[in-house]
Formats: C-alpha cells, structure tokens, sequence
C-alpha cells in the first residue's frame, strides 16, 4: 500500500497527498475509536516472515509424515512378499516329504529275485 501510494505522489503529488491525508485520518479515527490499527510495516514484515516459517515448517512435517507412510508400506509389502515365498516352499517340500513317503512302502514292489 505504502509502495503504490509513493508511486501515486510521483505521478500526481495532490491527489496523493490528498489520498495519505485521508489514509491517516482513517488509522487516527480508529485508533481512537479503540480498533487496533495494523500498518507498521515492521510487523506486519514479521508476521508475514512468521507465517512463511510457520507453512514451511508444516511442509516438511507434511513430507516426513508422507516417507513414514510410503516406508511402512514398502516394509509390510516385503513382509507380505517373504510370507508368500515362504508358504510356496513349504508347499514344496510337504510335496516332496508325500512323494519319499510313498516311495518307501513297505512290499515285495520293485524287489527282482
């Protein structure tokens, strides 16, 4: 506001003058009047400057939160992945086991005499 209003007094310094006179009457009208009034430029720098912290703060909470849960996933997806190789080689060797089990009956099969 105060940038457009020095512009506003290059370019025609009585209608500017006449728009920071009116712009100064408001602030002292309201201060009067008990609202507050917030155009000191420093705070309102520090409270933008606050702000921008504040969000980016809240983007790497944000971003942590979101490698937490795609690193969870990737771990509980490789659990998931063992457990299935895991069962298909049990199912292998019972299999197997079954087959030897077979093959060792007792019996006159396979004797030549």
């Amino acid at each position: 506001r105060a940038k457009k209003l020095e512009e506003l007094k290059k370019n025609d310094p009585e209608k500017g003058e006449a728009i920071a006179k009116k712009e100064a009457w408001k602030a002292a009208m309201k201060r009067a009047s008990g609202i507050k009034v917030h155009d000191d430029p420093k705070l309102i720098k520090k409270s933008i400057q606050k702000r921008k912290k504040r969000q980016q703060k809240n983007a790497e909470k944000w971003e942590e939160r979101v490698q937490s849960r795609d690193q969870l996933k990737e771990e509980k997806q490789q659990k998931r992945s063992a457990n299935i190789a895991e069962r298909i080689n049990d199912k292998k060797m019972r299999k197997i086991a079954k087959r030897e089990k077979k093959l060792l009956r007792p019996g006159l099969e396979g004797r030549n005499s």
